[in-house]
C-alpha cells in the first residue's frame, strides 16, 4: 500500500511530538500520525522521515508537510 503507516517499526506514536511541554519530549524517536507537522514550542532540530522515503531537517518554529500519511520523527539533539 502507498501510503501506509510505517511498518515494523517498534516507536511510540504521538501527535504531541516533541514540544516542550508534551510527554513525549524526551523519546528517541516518536511517529506523528499525519504528514502535517508543525515545529512551534520545539526547541531543537528534528529529523523526519514519511512512511514513502521523504526526509528533511525540520527547524524549530517552522511548519512542514510531507506527501506521506506518517513521519518518523529523530530528534538532533548535540
Amino acid at each position: 500500500m502507498r501510503n501506509s503507516p510505517l511498518k515494523g517499526m517498534k516507536v511510540k506514536v504521538s501527535t504531541q511530538g516533541y514540544k516542550r511541554n508534551s510527554p513525549d519530549v524526551n523519546a528517541s524517536s516518536l511517529i506523528i500520525p499525519s504528514g502535517d507537522i508543525t515545529m512551534e514550542e520545539v526547541d531543537f532540530p528534528i529529523l523526519g522521515i514519511d512512511n514513502l522515503g521523504n526526509r528533511k531537517i525540520m527547524q524549530p518554529g517552522k511548519k512542514y508537510k510531507f506527501k506521506g500519511s506518517s513521519v518518523l520523527e529523530i530528534p538532533i539533539k548535540n
